[in-house]
């Protein structure tokens, strides 16, 4: 008995020293954990100070960006009254306000061959600019780095390197990279697949994407730059069934209130069809407008509207919708109104009063009618799609001015029938700059410091639909006519004059 005792005593002595050393381990661990939990909590902290400012050197970045996109315009608008004449030179040293980066032409020769740089890095650039008023050389100083773009890969992004300007960018005119309005990306991590507008693939779970802002297209990161344009920002409600909504509840909010689908189709329109013999005469399939007109009013992808074939498809389309409005474009309420004005037999008395019918619509309707309007007298213009004046007027005169009733009677659908084309070929004489004004996008050059002895006007407003230009016509109204003294009253002008005394002048990019 003993002798067990003393076994179990040397026993409980040596659990009582594993007990000990355990604890010891025990505590150990816990101050490494204490400690890495700090270290956890300090890094966390380091983390989101990097986020913000990452967010905030990209806000100043696209701050930048806004500040190169109104100096450019400044600068290199050609065939405007306000842009500053520059020599070549100085044109040659401006050079790098050009944000259209490009490579330069392969080796072989093959100019037609394009390789786009910097697709997948941020740039971060510090311009300083001086133009003398005397014609002298252009004093730049520029300095653009390109920081790799962040990819889920976790692959080594390396050092940043500084890019030689010289070697990427060419020299564009106006008419190249154009003034429409840009898509505003943001990174994205997929959670429900979605496809890519340009080229039409699905992405898949978990990937990086690119979705705008504004339009909500979402494209592969690399397809971001084949996304479609201009970005027209998506209303906020759209009708519960199609046809029974009107003008408005397609519309975006922002100005120019033009809905999305008109400006794609016009677009399209005009670089496919204006060589189109009988374009907005002939019909295209009826499955496929149908089809393409869910897919805008209900679909949350933008179709594209390039790889439809038939370009005769597009424009019935562009027709269906106006067509099947709940209200036609010129509203009942003003229908009797435009009939009226295009009926007149005085010509003065006529324009003024169709005038004074086109400020009485509402904002939508009413750029969304400039909008068509330069639209058509292009297409006018364009011998190749042997539709004038006359032709598009009976085309698009039950479509644009409809009847001053939802559900009228035959004898009103015949009366109204005669009618509807006078209108429209009153609209489409009246001037390109009277329409312009009404689908141009205001400019805020507030943050832009700008004095400079050569600008005499303010800076011309752009359209953010890009160029839309009309040949002039021939007839041009006395400055005391009926016609212009109307049109003076109902539209202001925008422009007035400067005058400078400064010596030299500068462009500070704050």
């Amino acid at each position: 008995m003993a002798q067990n005792f003393d076994d179990c005593r040397q026993k409980w002595l040596r659990v009582e020293q594993e007990l000990g050393s355990c604890k010891e381990t025990l505590t150990k661990a816990e101050t490494e954990r204490g400690a890495l939990e700090v270290k956890l909590k300090h890094a966390r902290n380091q983390v989101e100070v990097e986020i913000r400012r990452r967010q905030k050197a990209e806000e100043e970045c696209e701050k930048l960006d806004r500040q190169i996109q109104l100096m450019r315009d400044l600068l290199t608008s050609e065939g405007s009254s306000n842009s500053i004449q520059l020599s070549a030179e100085q044109r040659s040293a401006l050079a790098f306000l050009n944000t259209n980066y490009r490579a330069a032409p392969a080796t072989s020769g093959n100019t037609s061959q394009r390789y786009i740089l910097l697709t997948n890095e941020s740039l971060v650039t510090t311009t300083t600019v001086t133009v003398p008023a005397n014609g002298g050389p252009v004093e730049a100083v520029s300095t653009i780095e390109s920081i790799p773009y962040w990819t889920r890969s976790r692959r080594k992004t390396g050092e940043s390197n500084t890019v030689s300007i010289h070697h990427l960018i060419t020299w564009d005119t106006p008419q190249n990279y154009g003034t429409a309005r840009l898509h505003d990306f943001i990174s994205k991590t997929v959670i429900k697949p979605e496809s890519c507008v340009p080229c039409g693939k699905r992405i898949k779970f978990g990937k990086l994407s690119m979705k705008c802002r504004d339009c909500r297209v979402v494209s592969h990161p690399e397809c971001r730059e084949r996304c479609p344009l201009p970005c027209i920002p998506n209303p906020i409600g759209t009708p519960i069934k199609i046809g029974e909504g009107v003008l408005a509840d397609y519309a975006p909010d922002s100005s120019p209130r033009i809905p999305p689908l008109v400006v794609r189709c016009v677009n399209e329109i005009e670089q496919r069809g204006l060589r189109e013999a009988g374009l907005y005469r002939l019909s295209g399939s009826d499955r496929v407008v149908k089809e393409l007109k869910e897919k805008f009013l209900r679909s949350k992808t933008v179709p594209v509207l390039s790889k439809v074939d038939d370009i005769h498809c597009v424009t019935g389309l562009l027709k269906d919708f106006l067509r099947n409005l709940k209200e036609p474009l010129l509203t009942f309420r003003l229908n009797q109104a435009f009939m009226d004005a295009a009926e007149v037999g005085d010509d003065d008395n006529s324009l003024a009063l169709m005038y004074q019918s086109i400020s009485d619509l509402p904002k939508a309707n009413r750029d969304t009618l400039a909008f068509l309007v330069l639209h058509l007298q292009r297409v006018a213009g364009s011998l190749e799609t042997r539709m004038d004046v006359n032709n598009l007027a009976r085309v698009f005169g039950p479509t644009i001015v409809g009847h001053a009733v939802a559900n009228p009677d035959p004898m009103t659908i015949l009366g109204d029938t005669k009618r509807q084309p006078k209108v429209v070929e009153r609209l489409l004489t009246l001037p390109t700059n009277y329409w312009d004004q009404f689908v141009t996008e205001q400019h805020n050059f507030d943050h832009l410091v700008i004095e400079n002895a050569n600008c005499y006007v303010t800076p011309e407003r752009v359209s953010m639909f890009g160029p839309l230009t009309t040949p002039e016509f021939n007839k041009t109204p006395s400055s005391s006519s009926l016609t212009q003294r109307m049109k003076s009253t109902l539209t202001p002008r925008y422009t007035h004059t400067h005058t400078h005394t400064q010596s030299t002048s500068s462009l500070i990019i704050l």
